[in-house]
């Protein structure tokens, strides 16, 4: 990811926020569709995470900054699911997009006053500990993916996910990305 650079800075933040709107957004539009597993509001409220994308992209200490030009494309080919996605894959994608938040709580910790005086509003989340999200997240999960069949869909769900996101790092990224591109190829 481009805040994996030794001292990154507002640009890194910039094209880091870049890469996983054009991840989340597709990935976000799709799973709006659906009102059960992971989607189901009873079980975990929606969080706005693109909402958040974007009104750190419209901050005035990055809108003075000259960055990544655009945001980066997932080839139309590669689909978001296999047709027969249900529930249980729906649960391994959103895995990682849960996941994903646990790593930006420690992002802010490390970037908050670096960063300053841009507020981080994506790594802030909804302004909660991302903990007890996660928590419920993966205790509703363990309740609603525990047959052979459903962990094989939600793992295979979970690697779709990464792989859309590796899918989008820029080719010049350090060499981690290409060691993680060869091991999903």
């Amino acid at each position: 990811m481009p805040l994996a650079v030794a001292t990154p800075t507002l640009v890194d933040y910039q094209q880091h926020l870049r890469v996983l709107h054009a991840w989340l957004a597709p990935l976000d539009a799709w799973l709006q569709r659906f009102s059960d597993g992971p989607q189901d509001p009873a079980l975990l409220p929606p969080l706005a995470r693109l909402a958040l994308i974007e009104r750190d992209l419209a901050h005035p200490a990055l809108q003075a900054m000259q960055g990544m030009d655009g945001a980066p494309a997932v080839a139309a080919s590669q689909p978001l699911a296999p047709l027969e996605a249900g529930a249980a894959w729906r649960w391994g994608a959103c895995y990682v997009v849960e996941g994903s938040q646990l790593g930006g709580a420690v992002l802010l910790r490390r970037y908050a006053g670096a960063f300053a005086p841009h507020p981080l509003d994506y790594l802030s989340g909804d302004g909660n500990a991302p903990g007890p999200r996660w928590h419920a997240f993966v205790a509703a999960m363990r309740h609603a993916v525990h047959t052979p069949r459903d962990v094989d869909l939600a793992c295979a769900g979970a690697r779709a996910a990464f792989d859309r996101l590796i899918a989008l790092l820029p080719a010049s990224a350090p060499a981690e990305v290409a060691a993680a591109r060869a091991v999903t190829a």
